[in-house]
């Protein structure tokens, strides 16, 4: 068992590589709110468009493809609020009316999503592949207004799709969604800490 994961990782192809390496660096930087964690995410998405076609994953291959474009949104949205104001100030919790649409967000792209793949394509586990998906596309969106539940829901998708590239062979995907969700848990503590120093900053003055 482990010979043939040994086996995998050496033969494991230099825009997994890329892709991984890039994704690791651009979630540790957005932790940070650095702006430039946006390009990087932009490197990780083209390299998993072109490994979601190849597994058969073609709701992460549709899902990869449209976070090109958010992550250009949200390069833009970090690089102009960095303009107006302190972008720390930013970070805050997703508004309980906006939560209920999330919620349905999540469930219909599940069941849409799911139901055309099983239907019209070979897709690979087409459900469990949109669920990802819809948590994925809701998290980015999240990442993107600097919501603190953006973490969760990546913890979400990245434990099925630990799953999903577990089945498929791809360790070293894997291994990059394992540390994902380590770094979508240290996001979540050091958010939540600046979101709790700045109110008890506010009830200080």
């Amino acid at each position: 068992m482990l010979d043939s994961i040994w086996l995998q990782i050496i033969a494991t192809s230099w825009i997994e590589w890329l892709g991984t390496v890039a994704g690791v660096v651009g979630v540790y930087l957005s932790i940070k709110e650095k702006t430039i964690a946006w390009m990087l995410f932009i490197v990780c998405y083209s390299a998993y468009v072109y490994l979601s076609f190849e597994a058969g994953l073609f709701a992460a291959l549709l899902m990869n493809s449209i976070f090109i474009v958010i992550s250009i949104y949200g390069w833009l949205s970090w690089t102009e609020s960095t303009k107006v104001v302190d972008t720390v100030s930013q970070i805050g919790h997703l508004p309980r009316s906006l939560l209920y649409r999330v919620i349905l967000f999540v469930g219909t792209v599940t069941v849409t999503l799911g139901w055309v793949l099983n239907t019209y394509t070979e897709a690979f586990l087409p459900y469990l592949d949109a669920f990802a998906t819809s948590c994925a596309f809701t998290a980015q969106w999240m990442l993107s207004r600097k919501y603190i539940e953006n973490w969760i829901c990546w913890i979400c998708a990245d434990t099925v799709y630990i799953y999903l590239w577990g089945l498929q062979g791809y360790y070293v995907s894997v291994g990059l969604f394992t540390i994902f969700i380590i770094l979508a848990i240290k996001g979540w503590i050091e958010w939540r800490h600046t979101i709790r120093t700045r109110e008890s900053a506010s009830l200080q003055t």
